[in-house]
């Protein structure tokens, strides 16, 4: 059995002689290009997050949300999807998650929220003022 493959792209073709065409059995790619996956990509078995990013299953990626809203029309909870622009065209790269009734943020805009801490009341994250408080001593113990 060979070992080595030609990855050079060679179609192959089959000929169908009722009506006198060929047809691409095969075809060739170009791995270096941007791609947009359409449609509700679904998995054989359940996987956490984790598992989805880095075992590079793939994340929908959409240019906004109306172009995610259009390609996934019943959204599942749990599903996932990276935004690359909100609705009036700024660039946000937002990853975001479906709670079951609306599409989250896993991290809210960082913008206007300088100095401030990230909170969650179990469900939501938010960003929050930090408390103003002063660290007077820290005592640390070990050999």
């Amino acid at each position: 059995m060979p070992t080595t493959f030609d990855e050079d792209g060679k179609p192959g073709y089959i000929y169908n002689v009722a009506d006198d065409k060929w047809y691409a059995i095969a075809g060739k790619t170009d791995t270096s290009g941007t791609f947009e996956w359409a449609g509700l990509q679904t998995y054989l078995s359940a996987v956490t997050m984790l598992e989805s990013l880095v075992a590079k299953k793939g994340i929908n990626n959409y240019l906004n949300p109306a172009a995610r809203d259009a390609s996934i029309t019943s959204p599942t909870a749990g599903s996932i999807c990276l935004i690359r622009q909100n609705a009036g065209g700024d660039t946000i790269h937002q990853l975001q998650f479906y709670s079951g009734s609306a599409w989250v943020a896993f991290i809210p805009s960082q913008t206007g929220n300088a100095g401030k801490v990230l909170q969650t009341d179990g469900t939501i994250t938010s960003w929050q003022s930090a408390p103003d408080s002063t660290v007077t001593s820290l005592l640390f113990m070990g050999g």
